[in-house]
C-alpha cells in the first residue's frame, strides 16, 4: 500500500513538472509569436468558427474587441475580392493532397482604407474524413513593406532599362533600341505580309558646322533637329532613333512608299524652315537634312541597306532633299 502511494505521489510530481514545462513552453511560444509579429488563425472548416490572436487583428488596424464576433466571415470581410478565387484554388489543392501547405500572398483592407499585403500560410491539422478538412491553423505575416520595396525596385529597373534605350543627347531612342525594334517590326511585317518602310536621315555638312560653331552648339542643333523629326511622325507606332553621329533612323510599320515619301518630304521642309544658321550651307545659310527612303513588302532585311543607298544618292545630288531606293516602285 505504501509503495502504491509513493508511486502515485511520484507520478503526480512528474505530471506537475510536465504541466509546468508545458506552461513555460506555451509562454515562450507566445513571446516568440508576439515578437515576430505573426497573426495566428485557427479555423474550423466545417462550422466556419475561427479564432484569431490579437496580432492578426492589429495587422489590419483593429483590436479583436473591435472586430466583434469572429468567424471565417471576418476574414472574408477584409479580404480583397480579386484574391478569393486563387485562395480557394490553393485551399482545394492543399485539401486534395496536391500541396503540403496552403501558401498565398494576398491583400486585406486596413482600417484606414488602404490595402495591405499578408503572407498567409496554413495547414490542416484535423480531418473530418479523407480529403475533407475539419480544422486548419495558420499564420498571417504583414509583408506590405516587402511588396512596396519590390514594386519600387521593379519600377526602378524598368526606368533604368528605359534610360539604357534612350540617347542622352537627343532624348530619342538609341541604336540599341533601334536594332531591337527593327527585329520586332520585321517579324510583324513578315507575319502580316505587310509593307515596312525605313528612312535614314543625315544632317548636311555637320562636321563643318561643328568646326565653325563648336561641338556644344552642334549638340544643341542635333537635339533640335531630332525633336523636329520626332514631331513630324504622325503615328504612335512610328519609331525614330539616333543611329549614330548625326544619323537618325525612322521605322514606319504598315507604310507603303507614298506614305514614307510624304514623311520624308515633311522632315526636309520642317528642318529647312526652322532656319537654323549654318554658314557652310548652300541653302539660305541654314541647316538642312538629306533623307534616304526605302520600302518593301518582302525584302525587309535589305531595307537598311536600301535606305543607306538612297541617302547617299540624296547627298550626291546636292543635299536638302530626299531620294528613294531606285528598285522600288511608287504606287
Amino acid at each position: 500500500m505504501q509503495e502504491t502511494i509513493e508511486s502515485l505521489l511520484q507520478e503526480n510530481a512528474a505530471l506537475k513538472s510536465a504541466l509546468t514545462d508545458l506552461k513555460k513552453n506555451k509562454h515562450e511560444l507566445e513571446l516568440v509569436i508576439e515578437n515576430t509579429g505573426v497573426g495566428i488563425w485557427d479555423w474550423n472548416v466545417q462550422t466556419g468558427e475561427t479564432i484569431f490572436n490579437e496580432r492578426w487583428a492589429n495587422i489590419i488596424g483593429y483590436t479583436l474587441a473591435e472586430l466583434g464576433e469572429l468567424s471565417i466571415k471576418t476574414w472574408l470581410k477584409f479580404a480583397h475580392p480579386d484574391d478569393l478565387q486563387e485562395s480557394e484554388r490553393l485551399l482545394k489543392a492543399h485539401w486534395s493532397g496536391e500541396s503540403e501547405y496552403y501558401l498565398f500572398e494576398s491583400r486585406m483592407k486596413h482600417k484606414k482604407g488602404h490595402w495591405i499585403w499578408v503572407y498567409d500560410t496554413g495547414r490542416v491539422v484535423e480531418w473530418e474524413s479523407e480529403g475533407v478538412p475539419k480544422r486548419m491553423i495558420g499564420t498571417h505575416l504583414d509583408i506590405t513593406d516587402k511588396k512596396v520595396a519590390i514594386a519600387n525596385l521593379d519600377a526602378a529597373n524598368k526606368q533604368l532599362k528605359k534610360l539604357s534605350y534612350i540617347d542622352a543627347l537627343t532624348q530619342i531612342p538609341n541604336r540599341r533600341a533601334y536594332e531591337e525594334k527593327i527585329k520586332t517590326e520585321i517579324s510583324v511585317a513578315r507575319r502580316a505580309n505587310s509593307f515596312l518602310a525605313i528612312l535614314m536621315i543625315d544632317i548636311d555638312n555637320f562636321k563643318e558646322f561643328n568646326d565653325t560653331y563648336g561641338h556644344d552648339k552642334g549638340d544643341e542643333v542635333l537635339l533640335q533637329v531630332s525633336q523636329l523629326i520626332k514631331t513630324a511622325l504622325p503615328r504612335k507606332t512610328d519609331f525614330v532613333a539616333r543611329y549614330g553621329g548625326e544619323e537618325i533612323a525612322i521605322i514606319l510599320p504598315f507604310t507603303q512608299l507614298n506614305g514614307a515619301i510624304n514623311i520624308a518630304k515633311t522632315i526636309v521642309e520642317q528642318v529647312f524652315s526652322s532656319a537654323i544658321e549654318h554658314q557652310h550651307s548652300c541653302y539660305d545659310k541654314s541647316v538642312t537634312v538629306s533623307v534616304g527612303v526605302a520600302c518593301s513588302d518582302s525584302s525587309y532585311e535589305k531595307l537598311m541597306h536600301f535606305a543607306d543607298e538612297a541617302l547617299y544618292e540624296a547627298k550626291r545630288k546636292g543635299r536638302n532633299r530626299y531620294e528613294v531606293h531606285t528598285t522600288e516602285t511608287i504606287t
